[in-house]
């Protein structure tokens, strides 16, 4: 594509844009996010030159297995670091093999739509404490190239949007230099 010189010069070249737009869409077992994932797709559909990066939120870990009580004997502690670790890496196992159902939806959302299944990439955001999933899901956004997030909003009373910390406020809030589209 060339394009003349505002100031009476000769065409330049403009190099053409061959990479992917990519969009990252937060997902987890609600049907906010699944309105998230239809909104997307209505979005992308056909269109060329677009691909999903679709992030799972695992839940946070139960109280149980974020620590143990610790012990004054060295080995006994690295005993029970290793026991809590495996127990841990058990439970995220699990948690996203119960999650693969909303990840299997949300694709089929996606092809339906008519988006290439080879546009999709299924990821997991690994549990931690709540207040912290915004800064890993725009974490991830960046190391996915991503310059829009896509995430569900619960409609809520003003009085429980006033006194909770909602996913999607946290992302509007930190996502400074994203395009974040709270579905609703």
């Amino acid at each position: 594509m060339s394009t003349s010189n505002l100031h009476g010069g000769s065409d330049i070249q403009m190099s053409q844009n061959t990479e992917d737009t990519k969009i990252l869409v937060v997902l987890d077992d609600s049907e906010a996010s699944m309105r998230a994932v239809g909104y997307a797709a209505k979005f992308v559909g056909r269109r060329k030159r677009f691909s999903i990066c679709l992030v799972h939120v695992l839940p946070p870990l139960p109280p149980a297995l974020r620590e143990h009580g610790g012990s004054s004997d060295s080995a006994e502690e690295r005993r029970l670091d290793l026991a809590l670790r495996k127990e841990q890496e058990c439970w995220i196992a699990a948690s996203k093999k119960s999650a693969q159902n909303s990840l299997d939806q949300a694709e089929k959302i996606l092809k339906k739509a008519g988006v290439p299944t080879s546009a999709v990439r299924p990821l997991f955001c690994d549990p931690g404490e709540p207040e912290e999933t915004a800064d890993t899901l725009l974490r991830m956004a960046i190391e996915c190239q991503c310059r829009t997030v896509v995430v569900g909003r619960q409609s809520v009373s003003w009085l429980h949007e006033l006194f909770s910390q909602d996913l999607s406020e946290e992302l509007l809030r930190r996502g400074k230099g994203f395009c974040v589209w709270a579905v609703e």
